[in-house]
């Protein structure tokens, strides 16, 4: 891809970055059918502003966020054990809460009129 889709967000686990998309289009159709455990992606960004949201969402969010980034899904089921499975859950839930919120309005300083 030689440009960086505006909708993509990164994070550092250890001393790795990581890019996590939702706006991939194979994503976007599992979102589109089932979407996110069951849960429409704007029922879940409601649900994160209001704390009605489960560590199951988070993990599914940042899973095919790194699915959608072009990692395979052992690679990203590798990570969340190693990252998210088991830590504290307030920084990861910040972290999914952003990469929901970028399929919505892309990169915050994009200004579009």
């Amino acid at each position: 891809m030689s440009e960086v889709d505006p909708c993509a967000r990164t994070i550092t686990w250890g001393e790795q970055t990581y890019g996590l998309n939702l706006n991939y289009p194979w994503v976007r159709r599992v979102l589109s059918y089932r979407g996110i455990n069951g849960k429409p992606p704007a029922s879940l960004l409601l649900g994160f502003e209001t704390g009605a949201y489960s560590i199951d969402d988070i993990e599914r969010i940042l899973e095919l966020g790194l699915i959608g980034s072009g990692m395979s899904e052992r690679d990203a089921d590798k990570l969340l054990d190693q990252h998210v499975r088991g830590a504290p859950v307030a920084a990861n839930a910040a972290v999914a809460a952003d990469v929901l919120m970028a399929l919505y309005v892309g990169k915050p300083d994009d200004a579009r009129a």
